[in-house]
C-alpha cells in the first residue's frame, strides 16, 4: 500500500520542488540499490544505474505523472537499467535475458548472522532456492518479501496475472514436492523474517 505522504512527495517534484526530489531520493535509495543487488553483485553498476535513474527522472519529470505505485514504478525502473547495463557489458545475451539470475538470498548488507541454530536454516533456505528457476525466485522475492499485490508483480514482470498465478504455484509445487510441507513452512518463515 502507497502511503499517501509519497505521492503527495512525488506530485510536489513532478512540480519542480527540488526538495521533494532529495527526499524521494532518500526515500528509496537504500530500497533500490538493495532490490538491484538481486540481479548482480557489481555496487559500481548499481550505484550508476541510481544515479541514471535519478538524473533521468530530474530531467524529465514536466513529462511525468504520479503513479499508481510509486515503488514498482521505480523498481521496473532500476531493473531495466541493471539489465541494460549489464546486456551492455555482454555479461548476457539479449536473448537470455529472461534467464538472468536473480538472486534470493542474504546479501554482504544484510544483517551479520551471529546465531549458529539461524545460520543452519539460512543454509536449509538456500539449498530449498538453488532448485527455483531465477523466475520463480524473483516472484517468491516480490510476493513474500516485497509484499506485492498480484497486479503490482504483473507490472513488474511483464506478465498477465493467470500467468503470475501460475508461477507461484509452480514454485510452491516445486519447494513442497522436494522438501515436504515443512521446507515450504520453513521458507516462507524465513521470507517473512526479511
Amino acid at each position: 500500500m502507497q502511503d499517501n505522504e509519497t505521492k503527495i512527495k512525488w506530485s510536489q517534484f513532478i512540480a519542480g520542488d527540488n526538495d521533494s526530489y532529495s527526499w524521494l531520493y532518500n526515500e528509496y535509495v537504500q530500497t533500490l540499490y538493495q532490490y538491484s543487488l538481486r540481479f548482480t553483485s557489481n555496487p559500481e553498476l548499481i550505484k550508476d544505474c541510481i544515479q541514471e535513474v535519478f538524473t533521468q527522472l530530474y530531467k524529465n519529470r514536466e513529462r511525468l505523472i504520479v503513479p499508481d505505485n510509486i515503488k514498482v514504478y521505480l523498481f521496473v525502473t532500476i531493473k531495466n537499467c541493471v539489465l541494460r547495463a549489464l546486456y551492455k557489458e555482454s555479461i548476457y545475451e539479449r536473448s537470455t535475458m529472461e534467464q538472468v539470475p536473480f538472486l534470493l538470498e542474504p546479501t554482504v548488507e544484510d544483517e551479520f548472522i551471529n546465531n549458529e541454530q539461524y545460520k543452519n536454516q539460512q543454509k536449509k533456505v538456500k539449498e530449498i532456492l538453488s532448485i527455483l528457476t531465477p523466475r520463480q525466485k524473483e516472484i517468491i522475492y516480490y510476493r513474500f518479501i516485497q509484499e506485492m499485490s498480484m497486479e503490482e508483480i504483473c507490472i513488474l514482470m511483464d506478465m498477465n496475472y493467470q500467468s503470475a498465478q501460475n508461477l507461484i504455484q509452480r514454485s510452491l509445487k516445486k519447494i513442497r514436492q522436494n522438501y515436504s510441507s515443512t521446507g515450504l513452512f520453513l521458507l516462507l518463515l524465513y521470507l517473512s523474517m526479511k
